[in-house]
């Protein structure tokens, strides 16, 4: 894999005007955006979910190692495929809805199961995999008769909703996409046992999303932070299918689709 690209998500970004920002990352320039939401989103993507305190030796690693594996699943290519297929889509809707691209692109790469139409075995459908549930919350159609989450278009679409109600809900992108997968009330009680551990604080749970998303902003939690907590490592476990690597593989895949252009 090329150095150059992992040096690339480390590196801290020069000050540039906010609107030349924003061309670089193809966000469009909107004056209502929130200032602490356009720096985040200004960071590369290992940055936002690592923090700038660890060491790029140590950032370099976790992501290699996920890259290798990612890249080694039987449905790659096709997944691969499938995402390049529909980029343009999946970049259209994640400005609308303020995702950074990076993020967006990412988890499709990593959630799709090589097809428009793949269904997982928990029953998530389409090219960014949606639950039944999940879908008809985001305004889907899903019955016996009639599936939306089989539109390209509104799977895309919806997709880019629930990350960034997740972000709106937990103040960083990392949580946010750890959250597409882990589910909402998982992150929840995720900050609630490392706030109660490393500050004696009670969290609220997820039906108090200020509160939640206050304690993100004052303490600076990033995923990797949450993830690393030993407190926290007793509930990622039982959680099982690696849910702790989930956020480390988007940054992942989104690496390796930049190094498959």
């Amino acid at each position: 894999m090329s150095a150059g690209i992992l040096t690339a998500l480390f590196q801290v970004p020069m000050t540039i005007p906010k609107d030349e920002a924003l061309k670089k990352l193809s966000i469009p320039v909107q004056e209502e955006v929130i200032t602490g939401e356009v720096q985040a989103l200004k960071a590369p993507l290992a940055q936002v979910f690592f923090g700038s305190a660890v060491p790029k030796a140590t950032v370099d690693k976790i992501v290699s190692n996920q890259m290798d594996f990612v890249s080694s699943r039987k449905a790659y290519s096709a997944s691969l495929a499938v995402i390049k297929k529909h980029e343009k889509t999946i970049r259209t809707a994640a400005k609308k809805e303020g995702v950074p691209e990076d993020v967006a692109l990412g988890v499709g790469l990593l959630e799709n199961g090589g097809s428009e139409t793949a269904k997982s075995s928990a029953g998530a459908m389409g090219v960014f995999q949606l639950m039944p549930g999940t879908a008809r919350g985001l305004g889907l159609t899903v019955n016996k008769k009639v599936d939306e989450r089989r539109n390209p278009q509104k799977n895309i679409s919806a997709g880019m909703t629930y990350l960034a109600q997740n972000y709106e809900r937990f103040g960083d992108w990392g949580l946010a996409t750890w959250a597409y997968h882990a589910g909402e009330g998982n992150v929840a009680k995720a900050l609630k046992l490392y706030a109660k551990s490393n500050h004696g604080i009670n969290l609220p749970g997820v039906n108090q999303p200020a509160k939640l998303r206050a304690y993100v902003e004052k303490h600076g939690i990033t995923i990797h932070k949450l993830l690393s907590d030993k407190s926290v490592k007793t509930l990622t476990r039982k959680l099982n299918d690696d849910s702790a690597g989930y956020p480390y593989k988007v940054i992942a895949t989104s690496t390796l689709l930049k190094e498959s252009r």
